[in-house]
């Protein structure tokens, strides 16, 4: 069975392959295809039922807890408007030393501000909401198809809906690892565009496919995640879609971590992510030394600088004419 890719369109030198579910463990076949010309890889029959493969008692986007009461401190905020705005430069820098924490970097890389309508798009429960909350954002909404319900707790709300619902504009629209998980990219991103305000911001966060997870582990990637990954593109078959649907691309950089590794290993020895001793559901406690785990983290870092990262993240700018 052979497609036009549903990145690029292309149906010449595209290469079938069975990829089985590993995350939940049931080991079902789905026929991918990887494509010869933009190299991205896409399910080829998407299963009627998706729901089904993201339980909410199992699938980890919906276990962590939104927690929106508790109050920024006097250091916090120190912390958060220096390395957001530059601002309180001395000892916002003292407070900041050796401090890290991607949350702030796709804040500043945005340039949210804090009155900012700021949608995130696949939220989950809306963990990623409650971190901007508590960095000082005030105008937060998340929304995700897959949750059980809405949940409204005045500046952030967590909606039950898809992109394609959505009317309202924002100011920063946020995917992480979402985009995979839709069947129609190409009008995703153009809804994305059209929900942005002139000169709002986008980023996008995905998997990237052809690159080290991939050498490495082939079918046993964990960045292929049957089915949900609808499919996984390339650096290339990334930069294609955003700029077709009208963005400017103002930043690009892998941020992959030692989880591509070890989540990978446990595919590769029959570990589903959500069994007992996963290195996510009992950290430190599973197969793996600490030494082990730092080198995946070395071997990560690496690849990210080599530009052969497993996961990128892209930000966008709608032209303000």
């Amino acid at each position: 069975m052979v497609q036009p890719c549903i990145i690029c369109g292309n149906s010449t030198g595209n290469t079938g392959y069975t990829i089985e579910e590993l995350q939940l463990g049931t080991h079902e076949p789905f026929p991918y295809q990887l494509c010869g010309n933009c190299g991205t890889m896409q399910l080829l029959q998407v299963p009627a039922d998706l729901g089904r493969y993201y339980p909410n008692e199992d699938y980890y986007s919906f276990n962590m807890e939104l927690d929106v009461k508790s109050k920024q401190s006097t250091t916090d905020r120190i912390k958060t408007e220096y390395l957001l705005f530059g601002k309180h430069r001395l000892i916002g820098k003292l407070l900041s030393l050796g401090y890290k924490n991607e949350t702030y970097d796709w804040a500043r890389f945005t340039a949210a501000r804090y009155d900012d309508a700021i949608l995130d798009i696949g939220t989950g429960n809306g963990s990623l909401l409650s971190k901007l909350h508590k960095m000082g954002y005030r105008n937060l909404t998340g929304i995700d198809p897959f949750i059980n319900e809405s949940r409204d707790y005045g500046n952030v709300r967590v909606l039950k809906q898809n992109i394609f619902g959505v009317e309202q504009q924002y100011d920063v629209v946020m995917m992480h690892h979402a985009l995979e998980h839709m069947t129609d990219p190409h009008a995703a991103v153009r809804k994305m565009y059209e929900i942005l305000k002139p000169g709002g911001r986008a980023l996008i966060r995905v998997p990237i496919m052809g690159n080290y997870g991939w050498q490495t582990y082939g079918t046993w990637w964990c960045g292929l995640d049957a089915p949900r990954h609808i499919f996984i593109p390339s650096e290339k078959g990334l930069k294609m879609l955003v700029t077709e649907a009208g963005f400017e691309v103002s930043r690009f950089y892998y941020d992959s971590y030692d989880y591509v590794i070890w989540c990978s290993e446990q595919y590769k020895r029959g570990i589903p992510l959500n069994a007992p001793n996963s290195q996510m559901v009992n950290p430190g406690k599973g197969i793996f030394t600490k030494k082990q785990l730092k080198e995946y983290r070395r071997i990560m870092t690496r690849e990210n600088q080599k530009g052969n990262g497993d996961m990128a993240a892209i930000y966008l700018v709608k032209p303000k004419n």
